[in-house]
C-alpha cells in the first residue's frame, strides 16, 4: 500500500501545480482500494476545486493503472471544521478563531488564536471577563489543534 500511495502523491503533486493555493493535507488508502484525499487551502478550497481535482487525479489514476484491476474508489475533500489541524500552513487562516489546543501533556488550552510563527503560536486565553493571559505554545508541544466552531 506504501507504494500505491506514493505514486498517488506524486499524481496529486502534479496536480496541485494548477492549484497553487492547495496543499495535501492527508491520503488514506484502504485495502478495498479506496482513496479518500484531504486538500486544503491557504482561502479555504472551493467545491469547484476539489471537483477539478477529483476529476484530473481520477483520470491519471486509470492511465497510470496504478490499482492493476483499475478498480478503486475516489473521494477528494476538504478535511472538515472539526478536523484538527495537521500542518502549518493551516494555522493562518485561522487567525483570529476559537481554538482548543490539545498539549503533548494532554493539557488543554482554549482561545482565541493571535499569531502563527513558524516555531509556536500565540493564543489569547480568557481568564475572566476583564482578565486575559497571552500565551505562547510551542508547535513541539502541541498534540493537536481543533478550531472551535460559534454560533
Amino acid at each position: 500500500m506504501d507504494d500505491i500511495r506514493q505514486v498517488i502523491e506524486q499524481l496529486l503533486e502534479q496536480e496541485l501545480k494548477q492549484h497553487p493555493d492547495c496543499f495535501l493535507v492527508d491520503l488514506l488508502v484502504s485495502q478495498d482500494q479506496a482513496v479518500r484525499v484531504f486538500i486544503d487551502s491557504d482561502q479555504g478550497v472551493s467545491i469547484d476545486q476539489l471537483a477539478q481535482i477529483n476529476r484530473s487525479l481520477s483520470k491519471a489514476m486509470h492511465e497510470n493503472h496504478v490499482f492493476p484491476d483499475d478498480d478503486f474508489s475516489l473521494e477528494v475533500s476538504s478535511p472538515g471544521i472539526d478536523t484538527p489541524l495537521k500542518l502549518y500552513r493551516q494555522y493562518p487562516k485561522n487567525i483570529g478563531r476559537m481554538v482548543v489546543v490539545t498539549l503533548k501533556d494532554h493539557q488543554i488550552r482554549e482561545g482565541m488564536l493571535q499569531e502563527v510563527h513558524p516555531d509556536f503560536i500565540v493564543l489569547d486565553v480568557k481568564k475572566s471577563k476583564k482578565e486575559h493571559q497571552i500565551l505562547k505554545i510551542p508547535f513541539a508541544d502541541i498534540q493537536f489543534t481543533r478550531v472551535q466552531i460559534r454560533f
